[in-house]
């Protein structure tokens, strides 16, 4: 049986977030060039900004909380409804861990961690300690007969896909989300958070296109000489055929995908995965020190405003229409 790495979704979750691609203006409803990889820089201005805060406000950890613990408790309410058992989960952030992602974004960090592609076991219990809440109904549904969990599921979240959707999934089309068909989480996300005017028939598109423009830059010509610079200095750092930056980190997460591929059934070694692990953490450094040599990011910054500022003069009408409603509701 093919396993991953990244054994839960803690750490593919912070996998994802960690690694230096260069990506560090992304809005807050933006994708990264390839899901496992994003920026880890400090968080920077550009014209899309006002929008993406418009959409997703500015994130307030006590305010989240607070959140979590109303949607728990009407989760709780409404399973009771459908004749089940339900301990909310306790949301309150665990003050005693450390924290993996300290100082991301700088030397020491990816002097330590590299992309945060392959981490230690230490650090994977760390992650999975600071984002996985213990789930307090565990032993509740195991007693569940096999019928009656399908039924628990059925009511608590939202059904898996279709075989439709499954297609829809493989030509790259995400599903659309109906929290009216959600389960209770749905509908006390959606009394919690409210409805959420960029995902109406109206405004969709017009978020999905925003999220492709970011997603697209890397192919826009006006990278070209910048990731020619990283890709020199890269070469003088004895990491040639390089071409891109992203290259890099894809070279990186490939170790895995090729050891997989190659037709392996058992967990890599641990002497493979530290071999994974030091290139990794060679391979980052080079490429941040090149970012920072030929000021990568300021200028991917700067294309991505122009690219940004050319949308916003094109779609200025329906961006302000979209503002309006945000502001109403």
């Amino acid at each position: 049986m093919r396993h991953s790495l990244l054994t839960t979704t803690a750490v593919l979750a912070v996998a994802a977030t960690l690694a230096l691609a260069g990506c560090a203006a992304e809005g807050p409803g933006s994708q990264p060039h390839d899901d496992r990889v994003a920026a880890a820089q400090p968080e920077t201005k550009t014209p899309f900004s006002p929008y993406w805060d418009a959409m997703y406000g500015v994130y307030d950890a006590r305010d989240e909380v607070e959140k979590r613990e109303r949607v728990e408790e009407l989760v709780a309410a409404c399973m009771a409804a459908e004749g089940f058992d339900y301990t909310p989960i306790d949301q309150t952030p665990d003050s005693t861990v450390g924290s993996y992602e300290e100082g991301w974004g700088t030397e020491d960090w990816v002097a330590e961690h590299g992309y945060g592609a392959f981490p230690t076991d230490e650090e994977t219990r760390e992650i999975d300690a600071q984002v996985s809440a213990e789930d307090p109904n565990q032993e509740y549904v195991a007693g569940l007969s096999e019928t009656e969990q399908a039924a628990y599921y059925r009511a608590l979240q939202i059904p898996g896909p279709d075989a439709e959707s499954l297609e829809a999934m493989k030509d790259g089309e995400a599903p659309a989300y109906d929290w009216e068909t959600a389960g209770c989480q749905g509908a006390a996300q959606h009394e919690v958070m409210g409805d959420d005017p960029t995902q109406t028939e109206r405004y969709a598109p017009l978020v999905a296109a925003m999220n492709a423009l970011e997603q697209d830059q890397l192919t826009d010509p006006a990278m070209a000489p910048i990731d020619a610079e990283w890709s020199a200095c890269m070469d003088d750092a004895g990491y040639g055929g390089l071409a891109k930056r992203q290259s890099a980190a894809d070279a990186v997460f490939s170790q895995s995908t090729d050891y997989w591929d190659g037709g392996a059934t058992d967990e890599p070694s641990d002497d493979l995965r530290a071999e994974w692990r030091a290139y990794e953490i060679e391979l980052a450094l080079a490429d941040f020190r090149c970012a920072e040599t030929v000021d990568y990011d300021t200028e991917k910054i700067a294309v991505q405003a122009d690219r940004e500022n050319r949308f916003i003069t094109d779609n200025r009408s329906e961006l302000d229409a979209m503002l309006a409603e945000l502001a109403q509701g």
